[in-house]
């Protein structure tokens, strides 16, 4: 171990991906692309989980090729910045662009954080568990988004052997997600 001086943090590293999708002619192509793309919420929203899911398939095989259970999948929730916008492959290679923009943060309210600290309190107080087939149905509807329905259709039949072996206080309501995640896998 090495000594610490006091002070501010050290700095962290951040890790710039990069996705490419439709392959556009010049910048007038682009441009019109972006226009269209952040002028409908919905399309734009829609070009993120794309990329997104693209991420997080890269991921996987990184974590299975790894073998290192920790590295996690991506949310874009979770981004510092999101941009959408257009480049030349040269551009896009060394994490430039010829237009771009960034996508704005959700707002959020001052209660949107709540439910989940009084959670965590009462579950470090010992007035309340994470049952496992908590984390099963969290895990599944992960990759039920994500594409790996196979993964998700496992975990859907261990949280339901989880709440058969071991009920739960909030039974009702992980049966209630169970079926919308299995709802969402035959849809």
């Amino acid at each position: 171990m090495r000594a610490v001086d006091p002070g501010g943090p050290e700095d962290v590293p951040v890790t710039r991906v990069t996705v490419t999708g439709l392959a556009v002619t010049d910048a007038g192509e682009g441009s019109a692309w972006l226009r269209e793309t952040t002028g409908d919420r919905g399309r734009g929203a829609e070009e993120i989980r794309d990329a997104t899911r693209i991420v997080n398939r890269a991921l996987a095989a990184l974590r299975a090729a790894a073998r290192d259970p920790l590295i996690q999948d991506v949310g874009a929730t979770k981004a510092l910045a999101i941009r959408l916008g257009h480049g030349s492959g040269d551009e896009l290679a060394e994490g430039r662009w010829t237009e771009a923009k960034e996508v704005p943060s959700p707002r959020r309210g001052r209660l949107d954080d709540v439910e989940p600290q009084s959670r965590v309190a009462a579950v470090l107080a010992g007035r309340d568990e994470v049952h496992p087939a908590e984390t099963l149905l969290m895990r599944a509807r992960l990759d039920a988004q994500q594409g790996r329905r196979d993964e998700a259709r496992l975990e859907l039949r261990a949280a339901r052997a989880a709440l058969e072996e071991r009920p739960s206080s909030r039974q009702r309501e992980l049966l209630e997600e169970l079926a919308a995640v299995e709802e969402r896998l035959e849809s």
